[in-house]
């Protein structure tokens, strides 16, 4: 191989696992599910909603911050993305309960 062919495929192997860029997608994904919490809180508090909406809304909010932190823990298994992907588990499956309850009628 050549030196531009050795810097071709050195580039391309930087692309794919730049610690930057996984970095920024990660501070990306908990400000996004910082910003969904947040707009939960206040549609959950000032809006007249029914109860199956209030679960509804409140167990895809959990499922989403637990996905986030489920998928952290499994990259990076630290203390702090296992607490809280359990956390948001609890969470998203006591709304499912609800919305069972009050959708279906199970409970």
């Amino acid at each position: 191989m050549n030196r531009d062919e050795i810097l071709a495929r050195s580039r391309k192997e930087n692309n794919v696992s730049d610690e930057r860029a996984q970095w920024i997608a990660l501070k990306g994904a908990n400000f996004s599910v910082t910003v969904l919490l947040i707009l939960w809180a206040v549609l959950y508090c000032f809006v007249d909603l029914e109860n199956a909406a209030r679960s509804a809304m409140g167990m895809l909010v959990y499922v989403t911050c637990c996905s986030n932190f489920v998928y952290q823990w499994v990259r990076c298994r630290t203390k702090t993305s296992g607490f809280f992907a359990v956390l948001f588990f609890l969470l998203a499956v006591s709304y499912l309960l609800l919305f069972l309850r009050y959708v279906l009628h199970v409970f």
